[in-house]
């Protein structure tokens, strides 16, 4: 194995190892705090987006280099924000109902409620047109279906309202999912994780803090008091993990992404039974297994589906190289032809020339 092959293996478990650290330690400590230290989410998080838009623009000051896109966002700033308005007020809604229910469901619950995100995705974009509709999808994602039909089932403390709070706030993720890949991506404005966060934070900040001012309760006050310093750490927590997204999207392969996403998804469920002590049934275990294999198969197709468009790309790319080149031959043909005299010409010159 050469030194550049162990490189890269270092620096996908390296990368890999944060992301999952970051990723699980923000979920135990959202529950953490919501869980009787801080049970305000409308407070909890506009102070995540407050934090997060000064951490942006601290970290562009410093690191200008982490934000590729934000050159070109800033020169259209006007075309950004039309788009992001949007995109801001659905992100408010899904970290406010997500951290919301919190207060009546499981760790481990939540996360198997989120494998379902795959297939809400495809349902939603195939709904508007951006993906073809194929019944071998649809096998693929009836497994992951299956397993979070057993888990939802299985869970020992199920609560309607916290399902219905995580299930309302997977659809406004996956839709702002959709309308920011058909929007930014259609219009050229295609941002990087770091510059759309600086612009999302304080867009996402408004209609929250509207909504926190109308509905203020008294305790809010005592209890920022109390935990302030951890309210920090967890909005620093938070901000960290969007680093370290950024890093891995830029750095890592997809099939690596795939895996160790699941691997970070396996992992938050054991640490949410271990810190959490949230009950986990047998029937949730086998459900669970079942959704990764499910999971697995998709990121395998996509994976594929990727591999194929960037061979066809290339070789519509090499034809239309082929047709240029031929094109262009033709034409220095015409010209040579043009340039040289016929057999008529050089008759009629030879007779004046004896002429």
């Amino acid at each position: 194995m050469t030194d550049s092959s162990l490189k890269v293996i270092a620096e996908t478990f390296l990368i890999g190892g944060g992301y999952i650290l970051t990723s699980a330690c923000l979920l135990n400590f959202n529950k953490y705090l919501m869980n009787g230290r801080f049970p305000y989410a409308k407070v909890f998080t506009t102070f995540h987006m407050i934090m997060a838009t000064l951490l942006s623009l601290l970290l562009y000051k410093f690191a200008p280099s982490l934000y590729p896109s934000m050159d070109k966002a800033r020169a259209n700033w006007k075309a950004v924000l039309k788009f992001m308005v949007p995109l801001g007020c659905l992100f408010a809604m899904n970290l406010y109902l997500s951290n919301k229910a919190l207060q009546y469901c499981t760790l481990s619950f939540v996360q198997f409620c989120k494998e379902g995100n795959v297939a809400l995705m495809f349902a939603l974009a195939c709904l508007i047109g951006l993906q073809a509709f194929t019944w071998y999808k649809v096998r693929i994602l009836s497994i992951v279906m299956l397993g979070c039909a057993l888990c939802a089932h299985g869970e020992p403390e199920f609560a309607m309202k916290g399902f219905l709070l995580q299930i309302s706030a997977q659809v406004a993720e996956c839709v702002k999912n959709l309308i920011g890949e058909v929007v930014m991506s259609g219009s050229g404005m295609k941002l990087d994780v770091l510059t759309f966060v600086a612009f999302q934070a304080p867009i996402s900040f408004v209609p929250l803090f509207i909504f926190m001012v109308q509905s203020w309760q008294p305790g809010v006050w005592a209890a920022l008091q109390a935990n302030w310093f951890l309210l920090i750490l967890n909005a620093l927590n938070a901000f960290a993990l969007n680093v370290v997204i950024a890093t891995s999207l830029k750095r890592m392969s997809a099939v690596a992404f795939v895996v160790i996403g699941v691997v970070k998804d396996g992992i938050i469920v054991i640490t949410s039974a271990m810190i959490q002590g949230d009950p986990i049934s047998t029937q949730q275990k086998v459900g669970f297994a079942v959704i990764v294999v499910g999971i697995l198969l998709w990121g395998h197709m996509k994976i594929q589906e990727r591999k194929t468009n960037q061979e066809q790309q290339l070789q519509q790319l090499q034809e239309q190289n082929v047709e240029d080149a031929s094109i262009k031959e033709t034409e220095l043909v015409a010209i040579a032809d043009l340039g040289e005299p016929s057999p008529t010409s050089r008759a009629l010159a030879n007779s004046n020339d004896s002429i």
